[in-house]
Parts: C-alpha cells; structure tokens; sequence
C-alpha cells in the first residue's frame, strides 16, 4: 500500500526522498520495467539523479516488420494495430515492451530529449512528438505536404513542453529542412537549400546543417527564414559517399564521418570545429566518451555510469530507411556495431539469430523527468484510455500531484 510515507521500526515516519542514497540504485536496478524506473524520477531531484544513471539508451526497434516471400527474398511491412513500442537494453539484452495506443497505425522514430516522432500512415499523415513513458503528446503540422512523409526526421531544440521549444524537419529524400513551433498549422520550409544534406543539430541555441561535402549551415529559424553557409576551409578528401553526423561533446562541436564501402561501414574520422580559425581539426581520441550514431539522433555519453559501453569507441546502427519503403534488400547485419577509435578495429554488434538487427534502428535516451509548467496546453494531446500495466502507473497520479520539480 501506498501512503507517501515508509514506517520504520519505531514507527517514526519517513518520507520517501529520504530513503538513504546509498540504496536507491539497487531499488531502482531491480526494476524490469524502463516506465517505473522514470518515474522513481518524479519523485524528487536526489531521486531524479539517480533514475538518470539507471536508464541507459536503448535501440527503439521499428515499428515495420519483416518477411520474406516464397522465394526467399526478404520484404518489409508496417503492421496497423501495433499499440506499443519496443525498447532493447543493450546492457541486458532485454526486450521491454511500452503500452502505446497512441502510436496504433503510426510509423515512429526516436526524436531528441527522449520524445518519439509518430506520423499516422494515412492522410492527411498526422504527425505528434510522444512522451513514451508520460503518453503526453505534443501536435505538429501534418507530414501531407512532404513526398515520403514517413522519411521525416525531427530534432527539438529543448524539451517540447518548453514553451519556447523549436522543431526542426529533415526530409531525407529530398534534403530539404522545415521547422515549426508546436501548435503551428504548418512547416515553415528553407528554400532551395539542396538535396545533398546529412544531418542537422541544435547546438548552443543555434540550429546548424552539415551536407555530404563538410559544409556547415548555420540555420535561422525566424520569418524570412536564411541559411547561411560558414566560410570553413573543407575537407579535402572528404566526397559523396560519406555519410556525415553533427554531435557535441563536451560543449564542442564535432563532425563525425561514417566511411562506407559496398553498403557497408568501414570506418570513422572525427573532427572537431575550430571556431576562431574556421576549420576542422581531426579528433584521435575522444576520452571517456562514446559516440552513438544514428538517423533519429546522434548523441555522446560519458561510459562510466553505463556497463558495455566501452571509452573512445563510436556506435553505429543501420540507418537507411530507404530500404523499409523501397522493397530493397539491404540487410543492416554488418552495419550495426562500434568502432575503437584506439585501434581503428570494428566489432560488430548484432547476433545473427536476434531478428532485431534486421530491422530499423532507432537510439533512444529516455526523456529527463521534469515537468513543465507551461501555458500552451492546447498543443498536449492526452490519452486516457488504455490498460495500466505496472503498480507505478497507478500511483503515478498522486506522486506528480504531491510533488512537482523546479525548472
């Protein structure tokens, strides 16, 4: 039973952020499901810290299945009644499943602060971004004006119940970028921009694009919108065929370029922005980081609260997308793994009898838990119907009522 207080044996009452913190992990690490270890977080700041090192990112497996035919080709296809979402703890190698109606007849991808991007199958292809373990759900202008809606990808600028929040829409087909507020009616598009950009990134308040040559863009997200391209000296060697990846570490910005060779990784070179003199400065070793790479987001880490995450390593998962909606069989099985940036060696990380490395991968870093006092609740879709699987679901309603953390 639940009552808000824990009862020793003097029958002095506690409250439960003062449970000792010495504690508190082993609690929260004996819990299987990823929804009741974040919301220990609601509970207070000290406990917030602690859920934060507990969750580790996960690879969101995609909604879009596999089979294969009577020849033996392999094909893809979305089933329309999945109501959940599938996260894989690379740390266990567990597969936990999240109760989501709201993502039934959705094709969904990671975003950025832990929010997945849903964009509905059919017209007018309604888009949300969707806390996964809240279910709050926040609108954004519908995916009917782009050519292959589900090829859109989202980065926020913030959490999207921060009111000043920004989104910003790459169409990888296309390369073209939106972006909008929450609440807009429609995207607001970057004109003639080109069809050679890789990835995009909010970075010091600023959005910035980066093309398959090394060209920074410098991205203003305001009416009439610009882009303007950094006078960076490129990189020389640097040709289509890459792939290119925008990611910050440690307040720096980094260009991190994915070598292929035949469809598949061969390797990796890091570079760092110098500001003042306009260049790229190759990057050998990253410290006690890792580098995670990936379509729906690219982030980097310090290894030492997360096990079998190894330093100065970047990990890389199949991103193209392409081969979901085209019918092609590109089998990602040796295009998900990490490279040791020590030994220049890739090992790969998919295990041939797991069907989850034949499928679209997704880096997924759960959401902070804060909640947001905001005025625009107009934009939040809530969905109450639904079962409640886990005995947190239930008292979730009287925890977030009890205390609430400041921004």
């Amino acid at each position: 039973m639940f009552s808000g207080t824990l009862h020793s044996v003097s029958m002095a009452q506690v409250q439960w952020s003062d449970l000792p913190v010495e504690i508190l992990p082993i609690i929260f690490q004996k819990l299987k499901d990823p929804c009741d270890v974040y919301r220990c977080g609601l509970v207070c700041v000290l406990w917030k810290s602690i859920a934060t090192t507990i969750l580790p990112p996960f690879l969101l497996l995609s909604n879009v299945g596999m089979f294969k035919d009577e020849t033996g080709t392999f094909h893809f296809e979305a089933p329309l009644n999945k109501q959940s979402c599938s996260l894989f703890n690379t740390q266990t190698n567990e597969t936990h499943e999240i109760f989501l109606p709201e993502v039934e007849k959705c094709w969904f991808s990671s975003s950025s602060f832990g929010w997945l991007l849903t964009i509905c199958f059919e017209p007018p292809h309604e888009v949300h971004l969707l806390n996964p373990f809240t279910r709050d759900r926040i609108r954004l202008p519908s995916a009917s004006e782009f050519r292959w809606p589900c090829e859109l990808r989202v980065i926020t600028s913030t959490t999207p119940l921060n009111p000043t929040c920004l989104v910003l829409a790459i169409r990888h087909f296309e390369g073209a970028l939106a972006f909008c507020r929450p609440g807009d009616k429609s995207w607001t598009c970057f004109e003639d921009f080109g069809r050679c950009d890789n990835d995009v990134a909010f970075y010091k308040g600023e959005f910035y694009a980066v093309n398959t040559f090394g060209h920074l863009f410098h991205l203003h997200c305001n009416i009439p919108v610009v882009q303007k391209v950094l006078p960076l000296l490129s990189i020389e060697f640097l040709q289509r065929g890459h792939l290119n990846y925008l990611v910050e570490l440690d307040g720096n910005l980094l260009l991190v370029v994915r070598n292929t060779k035949k469809l598949s990784t061969s390797g990796f070179d890091v570079y760092e922005l110098d500001w003042v003199e306009k260049w790229w400065i190759k990057v050998k070793n990253i410290g006690n980081n890792a580098i995670l790479l990936g379509t729906g987001s690219s982030i980097s880490l310090p290894v030492g609260h997360f096990r079998n995450f190894k330093a100065n390593c970047i990990y890389f998962i199949s991103d193209n997308l392409t081969s979901f909606f085209l019918k092609m069989d590109l089998m990602p099985l040796d295009n998900t793994g990490f490279y040791d940036m020590t030994t220049g060696q890739i090992e790969y990380l998919h295990d041939q009898a797991s069907l989850i490395w034949l499928s679209s991968l997704n880096w997924f870093v759960p959401p902070s838990p804060v909640m947001y006092k905001q005025n625009s609740a107009d934009v939040i879709c809530r969905e109450e119907k639904g079962m409640v699987k886990s005995w947190f679901s239930k008292i979730r309603r009287s925890l977030l009522n009890w205390y609430t953390p400041k921004i």
